[in-house]
């Protein structure tokens, strides 16, 4: 018997051809299943008990971390057309529409959960996107040093959490709709996997972030394939960790070292957690020192005390790749009062009573406090995930 607890606000049950979605005791989690039955309210079919969508682990999601406020509609641009130059230190129409729009579904998302209003304002966004077939790539997007890079990036972080909101959702768009949307994301997956720059990049937060869209996208259309390459990428991850838990590539970032070492870990706990209900448990023991955890004290330690990761980050042309006002002992350390933290409550959720988990919550005030708010990395809003 395989109890499934679906947290969304609406008493149905959809049949799902291979996988049902669910977000329990914080974490993201897919089951996967031969065929499911669908009927009007919880029920039980072919050995698979469908609880109520309200509850989680039999605990009533009161729905008070999930009310977000709405942004305004963006249109998600037809191209990501991007100069050469690092985004971080520019204003780019493109990338601020990209963001914006990936805000507001992220916003949909969370309050979908409480709200049926908001989950089919969800389902129009993400088929006006995938029926325009936003974010297709310009003729010159290879040519440059910074585009490349700023291209794909943009892109998977963009699609990341649309991939999660229609997870959580698929329920309300209909075969064709679930067509429509499937092979715009799946068709931006797979040229993201096609660029010479996926097959270079080994340990890096970009990297981390495709195995993160692999995984989410393998687990809408059953790809057992996608699960086994993400799984690849985060152990190539754990494989290239320094001893002291530092995560090679991204704390060689100048001032933003910490910065991107923030959203490798969000992008890794991603892996993990979508991988986690197809049998394989990628955490690992908390005591491991080749283990993420390790990786996340790293973090929590750096933060406090940034002169850890100082010699890391000093590393020739760091400024190219550094936020205006940051440098190599001087962190941008705003990660951790930020919803850029928000990963950690799926981490905290399994590992909260563990030397890192404790650490993680001491660095981080988002955290501790038990703020909300939406995250791309983080596959929108956390802390409503976690119910």
């Amino acid at each position: 018997m395989v109890t499934i607890m679906e947290n969304f606000p609406f008493q149905r049950v959809k049949t799902y051809p291979s996988f049902v979605v669910k977000f329990t005791v914080g974490a993201l989690v897919a089951v996967l299943l031969t065929s499911c039955t669908e009927m009007a309210g919880p029920a039980e079919s072919a050995g698979v008990e469908i609880a109520t969508r309200n509850t989680v682990f039999g605990r009533t999601v009161s729905g008070a971390g999930c009310g977000v406020g709405v942004s305004r509609a963006v249109a998600l641009p037809e191209f990501v057309d991007m100069p050469d130059a690092y985004a971080g230190n520019i204003n780019d129409q493109t990338t601020d529409d990209m963001k914006s729009w990936a805000e507001r579904i992220m916003q949909l998302s969370s309050r979908a959960r409480v709200s049926e209003n908001d989950a089919l304002l969800l389902k129009t966004e993400l088929l006006r996107a995938a029926g325009s077939n936003a974010m297709q790539w310009p003729s010159n997007w290879s040519q440059g040093e910074d585009r490349p890079p700023s291209v794909i990036y943009h892109t998977m972080e963009t699609l990341y959490p649309a991939v999660i909101g229609y997870a959580q959702n698929k329920d309300i768009f209909s075969l064709q709709e679930q067509e429509i949307f499937e092979n715009w994301s799946g068709e931006i997956v797979s040229r993201v996997g096609r660029t010479e720059k996926i097959r270079q990049w080994q340990l890096d937060n970009k990297k981390y972030q495709y195995g993160a869209l692999l995984a989410a996208q393998s687990l809408v259309t059953s790809d057992r394939r996608g699960f086994s390459q993400s799984r690849r990428i985060y152990e190539t991850a754990m494989r290239g960790m320094r001893s002291d838990g530092s995560l090679p590539g991204d704390t060689g970032r100048g001032g933003n070292a910490l910065h991107y070492s923030n959203l490798a870990l969000a992008n890794l706990v991603a892996i993990a957690e979508l991988n986690f209900a197809t049998g394989t448990d990628l955490y690992g023991s908390p005591d491991d020192p080749r283990s993420i955890h390790h990786a996340i004290k790293f973090l929590a330690q750096a933060t406090s005390n940034p002169s850890l990761v100082a010699g890391y980050a000093d590393t020739p042309g760091w400024e190219d790749g550094s936020f205006i006002g940051y440098s190599p002992t001087r962190q941008d350390r705003r990660w951790a009062d930020r919803s850029s933290s928000g990963w950690g409550y799926y981490y905290l959720a399994r590992y909260q009573n563990t030397d890192a988990g404790r650490q993680l919550l001491a660095a981080s005030p988002f955290l501790r406090l038990g703020r909300s708010g939406v995250h791309q990395q983080s596959g929108g809003n956390a802390r409503c995930n976690v119910g």
